[in-house]
Formats: structure tokens, C-alpha cells, sequence
């Protein structure tokens, strides 16, 4: 105990979700926090969290030899399926991570030549990131490295398991992007587009 504080029993914190009589799912004399699924249900999102992070860490390794991380292939990934660029913060709203995040994840990238980056027009604070030619042959040569170890950890689940898992996995993340948005907590929109600044002296 820190400082001699008692630690609260359940019946005595605040409901996280609210006032049980108007929660979905429950009634006035239902306890909170049982999501009516059974066990899977009640555990799901935690094992989630913690394969999520076994996956990248063990992804990490493989990509340690190019000094790279996951991180920085999602931001390849990325950004390879948009020829035209993103801004930083666009990035780091499509990964669902801060600023902060992204420009740390960037900033080998970009030292390395794999990404490049040009300061918008009206805006100096704002950044479009776009893949470079060494980015795209990277990403390739990254990509093909990490499929031959995921298929290693997708071996004994079937393709039909793997593309209901994806449909759940996917409901589920809309489900909790919708919770986000009722309570605020979505990142802010991202600035409208500009042109990138010219690189060269005007003629």
C-alpha cells in the first residue's frame, strides 16, 4: 500500500461505463463488467493486447539486422500504398499512434533515405512524408522476410479461421473506434492538404 491507501473493492470505484440502468446489455441489479460472452469474452481484449505485443517484439527481431523495427515497416507499408504522400499527423491517425510516436518512427527513415519529407505550403508545422525509391526496394525485401516468418506462426490455422478472424478483428476495431469517438478521446482531424513547398529557387 502506498502511503497507507486503502485500495478500493469493486463495489466502491466508479463504474467505468456509466450508470448500469441505461449501459447496453445490463439491467439496474446486473454487475458491470461481464460482457455476456462467457470467459472468451471477458478475456478477449487482453489477449489480444499481449499477442499483439509477442508478434511485433518477435517481428523486431527478425528486422534487427536492417536496424529497423516494426514500427518503421508500418510507416513503410503506409505509405506505400499512398504514392501521393501523408502528412505526419494523417500517419499517425492511420496507425492510431501520437505525433510524437510517428515522428520518432520516422526519423531513421528518413536518415536512412527510405522516406522523405517536405514542409507544406501555409503551413510550416505540417510535414508530407512520401516513400522513395530505396523505401520501396527496402519495404520489398522487408515484406518477403516477414511473410515467410508469419506464415511460420499462421501454419496451423486454416485460411477460413484466418479470414474470420480478420472479419472479427475488424468489427471489433470499428466497435472500439466508435466507443472513442463518444468519449472524445478521437485524435483531431488532420489538417486539410497543401501542395509541398518548392525545393528549388523560383525562376
Amino acid at each position: 500500500m502506498h502511503d497507507g491507501a486503502r485500495l478500493a473493492a469493486p463495489e466502491d470505484r466508479p463504474l467505468v461505463c456509466g450508470d448500469p440502468t441505461t449501459c447496453a446489455g445490463h439491467g439496474p441489479d446486473a454487475n458491470c463488467g461481464d460482457c455476456g460472452k462467457g470467459d472468451v469474452g471477458n478475456t478477449l481484449g487482453l489477449t489480444v493486447a499481449i499477442l499483439a505485443r509477442r508478434w511485433a517484439a518477435h517481428l523486431d527481431e527478425v528486422l534487427a539486422e536492417a536496424g529497423f523495427g516494426v514500427g518503421q515497416l508500418a510507416v513503410l507499408t503506409l505509405l506505400q500504398n499512398r504514392p501521393a504522400g501523408l502528412t505526419q499527423r494523417e500517419a499517425a491517425d492511420l496507425l492510431a499512434v501520437s505525433e510524437a510516436v510517428m515522428s520518432t518512427r520516422t526519423a531513421a527513415l528518413l536518415s536512412a533515405g527510405l522516406v522523405s519529407r517536405q514542409t507544406l505550403i501555409g503551413d510550416r508545422r505540417a510535414h508530407l512524408l512520401q516513400i522513395t525509391a530505396e523505401g520501396r526496394s527496402a519495404h520489398d525485401v522487408w515484406s518477403k522476410c516477414l511473410s515467410c516468418v508469419q506464415e511460420q506462426i499462421l501454419e496451423s490455422v486454416g485460411a477460413e479461421d484466418l479470414a474470420v478472424t480478420q472479419r472479427t478483428l475488424e468489427k471489433i476495431g470499428a466497435a472500439v473506434e466508435r466507443l472513442s469517438e463518444q468519449e472524445g478521446r478521437k485524435l483531431k482531424p488532420a489538417p486539410r492538404r497543401r501542395p509541398p513547398a518548392a525545393s528549388g529557387p523560383r525562376a
